[in-house]
């Protein structure tokens, strides 16, 4: 597993920061638990209030308050073999796992 923070910088220098990034087996780290870490690492690094992180855990049953989707979970498949789970917006986290070691990086 390949887990990478970065920070977008709004037109100032290079477009983006890299926060972290780190490698690591997958069986040391579960599917939901990996969804959660990448919450809060973009929590802790867009400095957040409680009240607009209480906003980022809403459902979009209620207008009041108003759900953040900043921590919604999208989905894609940047490479044969390989899904990324991510989350954010200026602070962007996400995960990639191979899923198909066969298809992955795979030499022609």
């Amino acid at each position: 597993m390949c887990i990478y923070l970065r920070k977008y910088n709004h037109g100032h220098g290079d477009p983006y920061t890299e926060l972290y990034h780190a490698h690591f087996p997958k069986h040391r780290l579960s599917e939901d638990a990996s969804l959660e870490l990448m919450r809060a690492l973009v929590v802790r690094y867009e400095g957040f209030e409680a009240p607009y992180i209480v906003r980022c855990y809403l459902n979009d049953r209620g207008r009041e308050p108003e759900a953040s989707g900043v921590l919604r979970i999208t989905i894609e498949y940047p490479e044969p073999g390989v899904v990324r789970r991510y989350c954010g917006t200026d602070v962007q986290a996400w995960i990639d796992t191979v899923v198909d070691p066969d298809k992955f990086r795979r030499r022609t």
